[in-house]
Parts: C-alpha cells; sequence; structure tokens
C-alpha cells in the first residue's frame, strides 16, 4: 500500500509540476512578451522561440517601440538572471507594472 501511495505521488507530482513552469505561465496570457535582454552575440548562441531581443543597453530606448501597453505581460531573461533583474527594476521606474524575471 506504501509503494502504491508513493507511485501515486510521484505521478501527481510530474503531471502538476508543469502547471506553474513559465513556459506554462506565457502560454496562458496572450499579450504576453518574452524578452531576452542578453547581447546579440550571446543570442545568436541560442535563444527561446518567440522571445524578443532587446539587449539590457537598449532597453530604455526601445522598450516603448517593441510593448508600448505599460500592463502587458513581459517576462524577462538573459543568461544568469542578473541583467533579468536590472531590467525588471529599469522597466519599473519607466511604469511598466506586470514584470516577471525568469532568470537565466
Amino acid at each position: 500500500m506504501k509503494t502504491l501511495l508513493s507511485i501515486l505521488s510521484v505521478i501527481f507530482l510530474l503531471v502538476t509540476s508543469g502547471c506553474c513552469s513559465p513556459e506554462y505561465k506565457i502560454s496562458m496570457e496572450p499579450d504576453a512578451v518574452l524578452l531576452d535582454v542578453r547581447t546579440p552575440e550571446e543570442h545568436k548562441n541560442g535563444y527561446l522561440e518567440g522571445a524578443v531581443l532587446l539587449p539590457l543597453a537598449e532597453l530604455e530606448s526601445k522598450i516603448a517601440n517593441k510593448v508600448p501597453a505599460k500592463n502587458t505581460p513581459i517576462y524577462i531573461y538573459c543568461r544568469s538572471g542578473r541583467r533579468a533583474g536590472t531590467a525588471v527594476e529599469k522597466l519599473k521606474t519607466m511604469g511598466y507594472t506586470d514584470l516577471h524575471n525568469l532568470g537565466g
């Protein structure tokens, strides 16, 4: 009985673990933007499908063209998570409200 309960618990965890992932959240928000704040060189080495490349150095000058509505859900990532965190802080000061740091 304990073995059956353990197996069912593991199956439940595996099935439900994806429901709260960033990919799941983004897929459930049709207006969401996936923002890659890495450099073009890093981007060439691989990127997440559907991501918009906007290097951190260009964020403040170009974000309004890429994401005009400040209440748009924005999911931000980079290589390590540091630039994504910086991007979140910059976007907050610019009035963007629905920001999510995906890390690196």
